[in-house]
């Protein structure tokens, strides 16, 4: 059925480019009669707007948007969890975003809505139901990325026609912010009752089913209750949720949450939990995952292993494009790497100080001197001819550096292989989420990538329960939230936590650790309200290694990261702009505060 959907897509775009006779019907256009009377039309008509779902994938940017060219500016360069090598876009959150406004797949959506019950005969009840169910998840999808970027939006229900419809029905105010997720709720509830458990094609990757209706559910409830706690009203609530409807959104985040309870776990194929972790992200057909967008090479393909693989394997490719900030490996606690006196602490190899850390901080993050391909991760920052304790400026003066990771200094290389700099790791990190190990080197390049991204998965399905639970304050939630956090901290290789351990601060700790660089961070610190506390002209921290010559040992140092870029947040960036070209064809739409 897959191929019948691809091969059916591809004949209507060649049908497209061989049409030259304007006295025949342009069968690249479907016709109601060609998208209402079979399940393959339905799927023709439906597919197309999954492909222009907002995910913020492999080849989302700040920028450009969806599907484009991959990964820079990341939004991980704006949460402490990254930053990027060398030029790309630093700093550019001033710069403001791309301008998303996808109102022109909403109408689709709307179309699809009105039309098909007129044309219910050609299917099943239970056809209906289920393409119906899968609009309204469809129509929720675009309009909660709306809400989260610009509050209160036009909510359109209907299929608006540009030629048959005056501008003052085309012109619609902006609703209230809390209309709006209101509105999305609506709309995933009637998906999670039309929809089947298992989504009707089956064969078919990322198409949604009433589970993933009742998981984007969750998330989307539990903005709303953070943006109702946390968040200021403005503009007559075209911005902002009244505080007392906080509670009453983390409940139904808890309540849809729980539906997925035993329709889903996570991730536990392999005893050793490193790999476990590792594999998570290139097992297409994990249980964990809810909601995935597929790739497959060399028909749709993206370059993550090639624009961050370290750069000793790198080639002639990019690499080292992301590079995790000692801040965010910190999360997981501080490294020791001075002695009580204040002293570096010296180390027989770089792998020494990490020897004890979490199985999933290994699995995340390309940790100096950890084992990757098979090689040591060379990560070297230069050579001391010898060290004095205390005397830094001794220490300053014969340090050995070097711009060319062949330079020596008395037959060791000055500066390692992977870094750092040099168009090397900036801040002695690189990224190991999602890069796939079993990839042929050769094969490491631009476009030759095609692991899935996953979108939803279980684990923030559970985060998103432990954090709404804490907010609530019951006792008895608190137990399922301290369940939760545990299940998966056991998964992760970490310590289990008591009653007495777990707070609210402890589980957004968990959430950044579990979910970074899954473009998630940036939307949480928005909705807490603590990004412009957190970036406040803030440069982001890195962990260098040094070979001490003399002594045959390494000590690492803590310090501001190579190009020392500044990141601060304005109030005014909790919302985003309305596009400014949006406000020019409809006067009524009322510009955010700032802009």
């Amino acid at each position: 059925m897959k191929n019948i959907f691809k091969n059916l897509l591809f004949a209507l775009i060649g049908a497209f480019a061989a049409c030259k006779d304007l006295d025949i019907p342009p069968v690249n256009i479907l016709t109601d009669k060609d998208v209402f009377s079979t399940e393959a039309g339905v799927s023709a008509y439906m597919i197309p707007i999954y492909a222009k779902l907002p995910i913020e994938d492999f080849r989302y940017n700040w920028s450009d948007g969806f599907n484009a060219f991959p990964a820079f500016p990341s939004l991980g360069l704006f949460t402490g969890e990254l930053l990027q090598v060398d030029y790309v876009y630093r700093g550019s959150i001033e710069s403001g975003s791309f301008g998303y406004w996808p109102y022109a797949d909403i109408r689709k959506v709307n179309y699809f809505l009105e039309n098909l019950p007129k044309n219910s005969l050609n299917f099943t009840s239970e056809q209906v139901n289920n393409f119906l169910g899968e609009a309204h998840f469809l129509r929720a999808y675009f309009y909660f990325d709306l809400v989260k970027r610009y509050g209160g939006v036009p909510v359109i229900k209907v299929a608006q026609d540009p030629y048959a419809s005056t501008s003052k029905e085309l012109m619609v105010p902006r609703s209230k912010e809390q209309e709006v997720y209101d509105f999305i709720k609506s709309d995933l509830d009637s998906a999670i009752l039309l929809m089947p458990d298992v989504s009707m094609d089956a064969t078919v990757r990322g198409r949604a089913n009433k589970y993933v209706a009742a998981a984007l559910k969750s998330r989307a409830m539990l903005y709303a209750g953070s943006i109702a706690k946390y968040g200021t009203m403005q503009l007559d609530g075209l911005l902002g949720i009244p505080s007392s409807s906080a509670d009453g959104y983390f409940q139904q985040s808890i309540e849809a949450a729980n539906l997925l309870a035993g329709k889903y776990s996570l991730y536990r194929n392999n005893a050793d939990k490193y790999l476990n972790y590792v594999n998570l992200f290139l097992d297409k057909d994990s249980h964990e995952n809810i909601f995935t967008k597929d790739y497959k090479y060399p028909d749709i393909t993206h370059s993550w292993d090639g624009l961050n693989i370290p750069k000793q394997f790198a080639g002639n490719s990019y690499g080292s494009l992301l590079n995790p900030t000692l801040d965010y490996v910190e999360l997981y606690g501080s490294l020791q790497v001075n002695d009580l006196q204040g002293n570096p602490i010296r180390f027989p190899n770089r792998a020494a100080l990490f020897q004890n850390v979490e199985p999933r901080l290994r699995a995340s993050v390309i940790l100096p001197g950890d084992q990757y391909r098979n090689e040591v991760i060379d990560v070297q920052r230069g050579i001391y001819p010898s060290y004095h304790n205390g005397d830094e400026a001794y220490n300053r003066s014969v340090l050995k550096t070097s711009g060319n990771e062949d330079a020596l200094y008395n037959g060791k290389r000055i500066v390692g292989l992977s870094g750092v700099g040099n168009g090397a790791t900036n801040t002695g990190f690189y990224v190991r989420k999602y890069q796939d190990p079993g990839k042929d080197i050769s094969m490491i390049g631009l476009w030759n990538s095609d692991q899935q991204w996953i979108d939803i998965r279980y684990a923030e399905i559970l985060l998103n329960k432990a954090e709404a639970a804490l907010e609530l304050s019951s006792p008895t939630l608190r137990a399922d939230a301290l369940a939760a956090i545990n299940d998966i901290r056991d998964r992760a290789g970490a310590p289990l936590l008591t009653n007495e351990q777990l707070n609210l601060e402890v589980v957004r700790n968990e959430r950044r650790k579990e979910l970074a660089f899954e473009n998630q961070t940036w939307w949480d610190i928005r909705r807490w309200r603590t990004a412009d506390k957190e970036l406040n002209n803030r440069i982001y921290k890195a962990l260098f290694p040094y070979y001490i010559f003399d002594e045959k040992q390494y000590i690492f140092k803590k310090e501001d990261e190579l190009r020392l870029s500044r990141f601060t947040f304005q109030i005014r960036f909790y919302y985003e702009p309305i596009p400014g070209g949006e406000i020019n064809k409809n006067p009524i739409l009322i510009q955010n505060p700032l802009y």
